[in-house]
């Protein structure tokens, strides 16, 4: 999935010739932090409140004061990994998307971002949770544990390895199927650490709420 992908359609940049006092109307009916600055097709930066609440005049338009604007944006055709990267470094609620030509195209909001990534990582599929525990990142052979789960009659619906602050390496997997106790008991077999799971057979409402709950956040 790409930048390109997951732009929000509804949401129009500001004009230089356009006043503090719009931007911060349409801050408030959008519920953003930030707004991007544009001006023929060309991406100037993001505006923020404080920008505009720094003005003598919020009548004043945009382009008399905002000269050198913070410029954050990700590319078209980067992937959401990519934007998610970028969004981790800012602090604005929106992600500028443009082309190579510096040319604006839209932007990208957190929910979008959150929205998305929930269904790239099968968030909302049913299915239990393993999380293993790993000596190195040596001990770390997809080939493998794919093939205990798919042993088991069942299959690997997201995958992710990062490393704790204790240093430990650890893999989260998603799987297809609710009952797990026996793909636990192989991989056990196969001496893997197995550090916690979630067993949707006894989770299937938490999960079912806590899914609920985000999609709520975020509007969808």
């Amino acid at each position: 999935m790409l930048a390109k992908d997951i732009i929000s359609e509804n949401i129009p940049p500001l004009k230089t010739s356009d006043t503090g006092e719009k931007a911060i109307e349409w801050m408030y009916e959008f519920k953003l932090t930030h707004l991007p600055l544009v001006e023929n097709k060309k991406y100037l930066g993001l505006v923020s409140e404080d920008d505009i609440l720094d003005f003598n005049d919020t009548k004043e338009q945009l382009g008399k004061f905002l000269k050198n604007l913070n410029k954050p944006y990700v590319i078209e055709s980067e992937h959401i990994y990519d934007v998610m990267r970028v969004a981790t470094n800012l602090r604005s609620s929106v992600i500028p998307v443009v082309d190579t030509e510096m040319n604006y195209l839209g932007i990208i909001t957190t929910q979008s971002i959150l929205f998305y990534f929930s269904k790239m990582t099968s968030i909302s599929d049913p299915g239990g949770i393993l999380i293993l525990e790993l000596n190195s990142k040596n001990d770390y052979v997809l080939s493998d544990i794919a093939r205990i789960v798919e042993s088991n009659d069942a299959h690997i619906l997201s995958m992710n390895l990062n490393t704790e602050a204790s240093g430990k390496h650890v893999v989260t997997l998603k799987v297809d199927v609710a009952e797990i106790k026996h793909i636990i008991a192989t991989f056990e077999r196969f001496e893997y650490v197995v550090q916690a799971y979630f067993d949707e057979s006894d989770m299937n409402e938490v999960y079912k709420d806590r899914y609920d709950a985000l999609m709520n956040y975020l509007n969808i």
